[in-house]
């Protein structure tokens, strides 16, 4: 069972703001399976994805936990079978008059073919702990920091230099967007074992190796690692 106290927390938290339309509690918190090393997993719907940063930092403070435990997901980058068992099975946070439908499937045939293709990989991926949901979380944290990379640089790259805000901003987006792509890579090393990593570098090569991503995005990738932190 989830911490009652904890729920309190964050519902007051998400009553300063007004921006945020929905937010779900999911994984390991809300299910009260929580361990020392888990992260506050919360999925949100919001008008402006300006204040994530700003709201993770809240978060951070209040529970007394470090910035880094927290994590922040916007509902509409996660797949549909995420995204409707994450608000069927997740604990409501936030409603500020939401309708759900919104954000939901209307169409249960893809919730259908979701499942179909979880099967599928799990049939191709059997006897390796590859967890496909993991994997989905993952790329949809990635893709969520390109949109939010983009945005920025729309502003011009003197606007952020300029502004110690966008400049933050910009410099933690790069950092989560490369630490999610040496973790997706990590997650398909494992489960395939193709091998132990000592450096970062050593799950772009095995991944590279095992053709599972192309030279020129591996060399690329490589470029990243020296500025993770």
């Amino acid at each position: 069972m989830a911490d009652s106290g904890l729920i309190e927390k964050l519902r007051n938290i998400f009553s300063r703001y007004p921006q945020v339309l929905a937010a779900y509690l999911y994984g390991s918190y809300s299910a009260g399976r929580q361990t020392s090393v888990s992260d506050i997993d919360i999925a949100v719907v919001s008008e402006d994805r300006g204040i994530l940063l700003g709201l993770s930092a809240d978060i951070a403070r209040e529970l007394n936990i470090s910035e880094e435990k927290v994590s922040l997901t916007d509902l509409k980058f996660l797949d549909p079978a995420l995204r409707l068992r994450i608000v069927k099975e997740g604990i409501e946070v936030a409603n500020k008059g939401l309708n759900l439908n919104d954000i939901l499937l209307a169409n249960e045939e893809i919730v259908e073919v979701y499942d179909l293709e979880e099967a599928m990989c799990k049939s191709w991926l059997r006897g390796n702990p590859i967890d496909i949901r993991t994997l989905r979380e993952i790329i949809a944290r990635i893709n969520e920091d390109l949109e939010d990379l983009e945005e920025l640089f729309k502003l011009g790259y003197g606007e952020i230099m300029e502004s110690k805000h966008l400049r933050k901003s910009m410099e933690r987006t790069v950092q989560t967007l490369i630490e999610s792509m040496l973790d997706l890579l990590r997650h398909i090393i494992a489960g395939l074992n193709l091998g132990v990593a000592t450096f970062y570098k050593d799950y772009v090569d095995y991944a590279e190796r095992a053709g599972i991503i192309s030279s020129d995005t591996a060399n690329e990738i490589r470029k990243f690692i020296p500025i993770r932190h």
